[in-house]
């Protein structure tokens, strides 16, 4: 009996686990990003980062209180990284942002 219980505990722990979103899309030279977990909720105040593609921390900074960030366009390739803690991570690659 303890066994089930226990099973169903964690279980029931997984099915609530959720997941980090990131959306970012460039207009002109100015990158706009929004952040959010897969349930709905907000990630604000995150970590955030751009990095190049050789390593090279480029910008730096935290979401907003409405999950947002932006900043100017780099002259060469990147990625954005957004921390929220183990297993919720997202890495977001200069091909994947949507340009406008």
């Amino acid at each position: 009996m303890q066994f089930l219980l226990l099973l169903s505990a964690l279980t029931s722990s997984i099915a609530m686990a959720h997941s980090i979103n990131l959306v970012c899309s460039q207009s002109d030279k100015q990158v706009s990003c929004k952040g959010g977990f897969s349930d709905g909720s907000e990630a604000s105040n995150l970590p955030w980062e751009v990095i190049s593609y050789d390593d090279q921390l480029l910008y730096q900074g935290h979401t907003s209180n409405r999950s947002e960030f932006s900043f100017q366009a780099p002259g060469e390739d990147f990625y954005i990284l957004m921390d929220a803690g183990p297993g919720h991570v997202v890495e977001l690659d200069i091909t994947d942002i949507e340009q406008n």
